[in-house]
């Protein structure tokens, strides 16, 4: 494995791991639901879409469009840290960043 494909694999896991504990808030508001309290609110669906986004952005990463990816993973961390969730929103930018600097490092 060239060291460019080990960053990329480590914003992978990086970036789902902020997408998960992101998207976990939709996961228990649609338990909530299920068990018929219907309380749901605009800050646990924008959670759970940029924790989806933010997993998505870290495969595309993976797959080789580094740049791409990144870029999608630093805005959504640094909007995410502004939004209150700080410790997910760092591990989505230190992914996103990672995503940019992979193709740069050389074997």
């Amino acid at each position: 494995m060239r060291a460019e494909q080990s960053i990329a694999l480590i914003a992978l896991i990086l970036g789902i791991i902020g997408g998960v504990l992101l998207a976990s808030s939709g996961v228990r508001a649609a338990l909530g639901i299920f068990e018929g309290n219907i309380s749901f609110d605009t800050r646990t669906l924008l959670t759970t879409t940029v924790g989806i986004v933010a997993i998505i952005a870290s495969v595309v990463i993976w797959t080789g469009q580094y740049v791409a990816g990144g870029a999608v993973n630093i805005i959504l961390g640094i909007f995410m840290v502004f939004y209150g969730e700080t410790h997910q929103g760092l591990i989505i930018l230190v992914s996103g960043i990672l995503g940019i600097v992979a193709p740069k490092i050389k074997d």
